[in-house]
Order: structure tokens, then sequence, then C-alpha cells
């Protein structure tokens, strides 16, 4: 399975304010996207496993999570990191694989 963590930095209230319709979207979207095997959120963190990368690149690069990335410098800043496992990681785990990762933006 593809597990995906990302993690987004709030740059200011406005950021913020931009932030949540954004991700009430997003949710929706997920709603009805084909190959999410789980979603999790840890704060400003999110944990997302797929049954392929072809799946989650799908989701990534389409409908509202795509127009959330073209806009995130108005938001703040964010970073990911994509990794094979054989089950869904803990948050321990994930924390040290963002840890590791810069921010973009």
């Amino acid at each position: 399975m593809v597990i995906v963590a990302t993690q987004i930095k709030i740059k200011s209230i406005l950021g913020f304010i931009r932030f949540m319709p954004r991700i009430r979207d997003i949710k929706s979207q997920l709603r009805d996207v084909d190959g999410l095997l789980f979603l999790e959120f840890n704060g400003f963190r999110t944990l997302t496993g797929w049954e392929s990368l072809e799946k989650m690149k799908a989701f990534r690069t389409s409908g509202h999570h795509l127009d959330a990335m073209k806009n995130v410098k108005h938001i703040g800043k964010s970073k990911s990191v994509t990794w094979e496992a054989e089950s869904k990681p803990n948050w321990k785990q994930v924390k040290e694989k963002l840890n590791k990762t810069h921010f973009n933006g």
C-alpha cells in the first residue's frame, strides 16, 4: 500500500480562514475517491493509505485538492512524504518521517 503523510504550517489568521473551507471541500472529495484505504487527521497533519500510486496521484491532481495545492502559498507552507508499507503506520512513525522533510513555500 502507498502511504502519504502531509503537514501544513499556517502563516496567519487569514491563512487559517482560507484553509478551513478548503479542508471541508477536500474531505467532501475524499468521500467518493477510488482507492483510498484510510484517512486520519492529527492537528495539521494528514495520513492516507492508498491501493496504488496511480490512484493516489489521480486524487492529488484533481478537484478541490489540486486547487488547494495551487493556492497553498496563500495559506502557509506544506510538506509531504510518500512511501510504501505493509500496514498503517502509527503517528510516531509518521511524525519522524515528516520531521526529516522540509516545508515547501
